[in-house]
């Protein structure tokens, strides 16, 4: 077949069944959320074929598709969709199962190996303009999919249907992360406007409809994601300059289950010790006869700076250094270590204390998904939404019309002791 733009229906009817493929999907602004950015082209490449195919949905030089009809079709006449962010791609085809990302195959992000001169001119121009890639020649977006799909294939050579870290990550990671920022964060805009002054130049990003949605980069060194878009850090709202005053539930109220003592907690499952549902710093205070606040200091600085030599033989700790022993001596004489969402492959310049932090943020990771997800699919058919995560935090838009059990099945899905508080803002939480 000669051409590789499509922008009749009789065209996609001449297509064959195209097995494998890489797909990109090319929004109208890629400075736009995806939630609020509609599609504009699809890049579609058989990983055998000699060439790659454009999908016209929205573009100024060609007719357009009907998206329905398009993504009906991508769906009948395709198997594995490998894509260089399932999460993003959601957004835009939501068939969950063929999608397959590419990132977690290996650990750089493929829009990091690559620019486009031509697509970097028209955003230096006009990074605003809201439907900029349609008028982008339509060349040139092909050029710029096929050379990505150039650095995608040997990356995709390597994907193993076995590799049990990559099904984690792909099948449990990629959804949760999916469904909370889509529901995302209902706010007030004139506090908003108030708060951020001039530093908030384009709300249009990321604002819509009186909601604002974030952005979970999955891909980091030690699979905790970071949560920023638009200059804003979701992670760290800041609880002292206003800003939290400007999140509001969509509902009656926000509700809070913050973990107590949560990186402690995961290392006693590592090392078999139970704290129960006590304090976790007052039972250590007890162990080591100084005060809970010193307790929870102690921890911290030896948790993330090594055990002192005066601690080694304490209990709990003398228990983290055995772990930490073992987990660099598999890390030395095998060139990697492996836990449920990520490999840590060699680095000359790791070391212990550093490897150990590392692993005790992977464990967080991969048991919140393992949390999250049954809380995705508890509140599916109910009004509250999971809206912020913030590592050992869980922020919901509370509906009171779905009944105080729901706040009770929210906790044994947590299943670890929590603080959890209430508010009408993000900044006005109060412990309950």
């Amino acid at each position: 077949m000669a051409f590789y733009v499509i922008e009749k229906e009789n065209q996609l009817e001449k297509l064959e069944h195209f097995g494998d493929c890489f797909i990109d999907f090319i929004s109208q602004n890629n400075n736009f959320h995806p939630k609020i950015s509609p599609l504009s082209l699809i890049y579609l490449r058989p990983l055998n074929d000699h060439k790659g195919y454009i999908f016209c949905l929205d573009h100024s030089e060609t007719f357009s598709l009907d998206k329905e009809y398009v993504i009906n079709w991508i769906n009948n006449n395709t198997q594995k969709l490998f894509t260089p962010d399932k999460k993003r791609a959601l957004y835009y085809f939501n068939n969950f199962d063929k999608l397959y990302d590419i990132n977690f195959i290996e650990d750089i992000p493929l829009d990091k190996l690559q620019t486009n001169n031509c697509i970097d001119f028209y955003y230096r121009k006009h990074h605003a303009l809201p439907n900029v890639n349609c008028l982008i020649p339509l060349s040139k977006h092909y050029e710029d999919k096929e050379n990505l799909f150039g650095l995608a294939k040997p990356i995709i050579s390597q994907f193993s249907e076995n590799d049990e870290v990559y099904k984690f990550n792909n099948n449990q990671t990629t959804r949760v992360f999916f469904e909370i920022e889509n529901n995302g964060i209902k706010i007030d805009k004139d506090c908003f406007i108030d708060c951020y002054g001039s530093d908030l130049r384009h709300p249009e990003f990321n604002i819509l409809k009186g909601k604002i949605y974030s952005h979970y980069n999955l891909y980091t060194t030690t699979s905790r994601p970071s949560n920023s878009y638009n200059h804003i850090n979701f992670v760290a709202l800041n609880k002292n300059n206003g800003e939290r005053l400007c999140y509001r539930p969509a509902n009656d109220m926000f509700i809070e289950y913050d973990i107590q003592g949560y990186h402690p907690r995961l290392l006693g499952e590592m090392i078999n010790f139970n704290f129960t549902d006590k304090n976790v710093y007052e039972v250590l205070g007890e162990l080591l006869g100084v005060s809970t606040q010193e307790a929870k200091e102690l921890t911290f600085k030896q948790t993330y700076g090594g055990v002192w030599g005066d601690y080694q033989n304490k209990p709990f700790f003398k228990d983290i250094v055995k772990l930490t022993d073992s987990i660099w001596d598999m890390y030395q004489f095998g060139k990697y270590y492996e836990t449920e969402n990520r490999k840590f492959t060699y680095d000359k310049d790791m070391t212990q204390s550093k490897l150990l932090n590392y692993i005790i943020q992977s464990k967080e990771t991969s048991t919140n998904v393992k949390i999250l997800s049954e809380i995705v699919d508890y509140l599916k058919d109910k009004q509250t939404k999971l809206v912020l995560y913030t590592y050992d935090a869980f922020l919901f838009d509370f509906a009171r019309s779905d009944g105080k059990e729901t706040l009770i099945e929210l906790q044994r899905i947590i299943k670890y002791p929590t603080n959890i508080k209430k508010g009408k803002t993000y900044h006005n939480l109060q412990k309950i």
